[in-house]
Parts: structure tokens; sequence; C-alpha cells
């Protein structure tokens, strides 16, 4: 906070950025609040609008289903996937006092709940910041990055359709500030108990300490993690009748195996690519559905992550043994890579909820001038594209909109932005992890342990 009150006494350009942004994010809240609550009174949730679709369609309708002893994961095809209920019995279980409250006071605390989490998201981004010190520039950057957190679009996607995108990654960044600070019981219940039921890929930083040669810690971890995990599950199976719990838990595991395989992809007869992003996707929409248009698809993947690959055997060979704040760099490049990684390989992209977290980080750490310009040209337009929507609908209506879901003037379902983001900054990150001073010893005395 002490760098913002800074920022806003030294600079009048950032007085005008922060000052439009609050504006627009208290009007924005408005009409949110205003198509949120009339999509309930109007019933057009349930008849197929966007408003709010996660929420109701899909949490709410789980919790009462495992209440009621009924199947959570429809089997065949995925066609309208919003009825598919894509987390563990768990979640279901776990967040069913919330999710079975009265429908109004059930929006409002979810309304609360979203803008908590994001605004915590931003300070404590800024607590892991403080800590491990990357960069002595980067408290200034995290101020003037405020403006565009409070209109950056995921943020307002989130709240639409009422997901949990950013209150899980704010789960990851509190087991991120827990692993760089090796704290292990709130590492194991935000990795075991808050992540793994949900959103599995979001574990991704639990690989950190393994990276950095803190074994000790790693394994300590892994093994209370699983411990949680079956604590959680053995609840869960208490809670709806084991016979019903071990049915639903054998259905997920199902409903994994087979997504990939029943998502309805769109092929080059749709009219254009869509929101979702993935290497996948993209591959298959430009040359079409089949069996080996997917196998190509899992090859790009695997040799966009094979560098990636390369490092953590580099660093399992000859392992740094250092602890995160002493090597405050290396750390956060690994752990955003690893989170980049994630989403590269994951066949369902929607969003980049850290993608504000990594930008502003880079253009701390990234020296070339050109690089910076770059992600500037990919990352504002994204970031912002909330504005350009909103002007859109404003402009035209209902006219402007497809299927109730995708708005035609938006770049997003004609261009993968989305990857293509992930892909600059993993390609930046790795750039920096290559020549990285730590590393490159490492790569030294792993060549003449080999006699290379």
């Amino acid at each position: 906070m002490s760098e913002i009150k800074k920022t806003w006494a030294s600079s009048k350009t950032y007085r005008i950025l922060l000052a439009a942004a609050i504006v627009y994010f208290l009007l924005r809240l408005a009409v949110q609040v205003y198509f949120s609550f009339g999509s309930f009174e109007s019933q057009a949730v349930e008849e197929g609008g966007q408003i709010s679709v996660d929420l109701q369609q899909s949490y709410v309708a789980a919790a009462r289903h495992f209440w009621a002893g009924e199947d959570l994961y429809l089997k065949g095809s995925l066609e309208i996937l919003e009825l598919h209920y894509p987390y563990s019995p768990a979640f279901a279980f776990l967040y069913s006092p919330i999710l079975l409250l009265p429908t109004n006071l059930l929006l409002v605390l979810m309304f609360i709940l979203h803008i908590g989490a994001y605004a915590l998201l931003y300070f404590w981004w800024r607590r892991i910041f403080d800590y491990l010190k990357p960069e002595s520039s980067l408290p200034r950057i995290w101020a003037w990055m405020l403006p565009v957190f409070l209109a950056f679009s995921v943020f307002w996607d989130d709240l639409a359709y009422m997901n949990i995108y950013l209150i899980v990654a704010l789960y990851a960044t509190f087991l991120i500030d827990a692993v760089v600070r090796e704290r292990l019981a709130p590492a194991v219940f935000w990795l075991g108990v808050m992540i793994l039921p949900v959103k599995p890929h979001w574990a991704f930083a639990a690989a950190l300490p393994l990276l950095l040669g803190r074994y000790r810690f790693f394994f300590k971890l892994m093994l209370w993690t699983v411990l949680a995990y079956l604590a959680v599950t053995a609840i869960t199976l208490l809670g709806g009748g084991i016979g019903y719990g071990l049915a639903q838990y054998r259905d997920y595991f199902g409903f994994l195996a087979r997504l990939s395989r029943d998502f309805p992809w769109w092929g080059p007869d749709k009219p254009f690519l869509g929101y979702n992003h993935s290497v996948m996707q993209i591959v298959l929409y430009f040359l079409g559905v089949s069996s080996g248009t997917m196998r190509l698809a899992a090859v790009i993947k695997l040799l966009v992550l094979a560098p990636l690959g390369v490092l953590a055997l580099r660093l399992l060979a000859k392992p740094l043994d250092k602890p995160a704040a002493e090597v405050p760099q290396a750390a956060l490049d690994l752990v955003f890579a690893l989170y980049l990684g994630a989403f590269i390989w994951l066949d369902m992209v929607w969003e980049l909820s850290l993608g504000v977290v990594i930008f502003a980080y880079l253009l701390a750490t990234v020296e070339q001038k050109w690089s910076r310009i770059i992600m500037w040209i990919l990352f504002a337009p994204y970031a912002l594209l909330d504005i350009w929507r909103l002007l859109s609908y404003i402009a035209f209506g209902d006219e402007v909109l497809y299927n109730g879901s995708y708005v035609l003037t938006d770049p997003l379902i004609y261009v993968p932005v989305i990857m293509l983001v992930i892909l600059l900054f993993y390609g930046l990150l790795l750039q920096k992890l290559w020549k990285t001073p730590l590393l490159q010893k490492t790569k030294d005395a792993t060549f003449q342990q080999t006699g290379a």
C-alpha cells in the first residue's frame, strides 16, 4: 500500500489512470450486479443465458445432486458442456453449505467472495514480491499494474459466469507463498484440501522445492498432502455414503479420462475458433477433428514443453539446494514456467488468471526493451478486453452476441490470443532460466561429471 501512496503522490499520470480505473470498476460492477440479479429474476439462467451459468448449472446443481444421492457426472457427449460437473465429489460436498443458500443470498455472497479474493490476490502477490525481492523496480511496477488489475478481463469474465478461476488462483497464490517460505502446514492445507479436490493442475507450485533441491521439505509436503487428500475423500464418503461416494469418484476419474475424447471440439466447419485457446483446440480448428490431428497436438505440446523438461532434469542432476529467498528470480521463473507449462498441456484453456502477475514480473526482470514492447502489444489488449466487449454490447446490444456466449466483435474468438500470451511469457521465462548464472553453473558441473 505504501508504494501505491508513493506513486499516487509523485505521478499525475498515475492518479488519472487509477482514478479512471476505479470509476470503471464501480460502473462495471453496477452493470454486472444489474444483469446478474436480473438474470435470476427473469429465469434467464435456466433458459440458457450466459450470466452465472457455472454457478447455477454446475456448482449449485452438483451440491443438490450430492445430497439427493444422484449422479454428479453425466455420461455420453459433452456437447452441452455447462451441464457437466467437472470437479471431484469433495467439492460438491465441502462447498454445499454455501451453494445451497437461497439464490439471491448466494449471489450476494459470491459477489463478495469474488471481489474479496481478487483484492487478496493483488495484495498477496505484493507480499510475495516483498519477501523474495526479485528486483528492486518490481514494487513500483506492481503499483502501476493496479489500474490494469481493476479492469482485467479475466476478473470480469469470472464474475459474469461466477466461476472459481480467480478463487483457485488465490489458493495457488497462498500455496506459492507457503512453498517459497517452506511452511509445511499451510502448504499441505492449500495443496491437499483446497486445490487437488477442485482443479489439480493448479498444484504446479508443489514441484518448486523439488527443482530447487529442497528434498526434505518436498517429500514431507508430498506425504502429508496425500494424507490430507485421503482425509478429504474419507469425509466426503462418510457424508454421502460410502457406496454412493465410491461410485461418484469412479465416475469422476472416468470423466477426466474421457474428457479430451468427448469434448465438443470446434473444427474448420465452425464460424470461428471460440474461447478455448488450448493447443489441442487450435490444431483441430485449423486441421480438422480426427485421432491423427489429436496425436499431432499432443506431439506439439511435448515439443513445446521439452525445454522445461530439460531444465528440470538438469536441476535434478545437480541440485541447487537453496531456499527460494536466496534465489528469488530463479524461484519465480520456475514457478511461473510451471504454471504456464501446465496450461500449455491442458486441452481446455479459457483464461490466464495470473497473467497480470507474470506480466508485471517480466516487465521488471526482462532486460531487452523489444521484449517488453512485445509484451505490451500482446498482453495489454487481452487484459483490457472487457472494456471493448462492454462498449460493443452498449453499441449493438444482443445483436453482437452469438449463441448468447460469444461477442462477435471480440478478437479472442478469432485469434488464440490467450495461448499466444502464454507462449510469449513461457519463452521469456525459459530464456531467463537458461541465462541464470546458478543454472549455468549447474550445466557446467553436469558436463564435468559426465566427461563431456
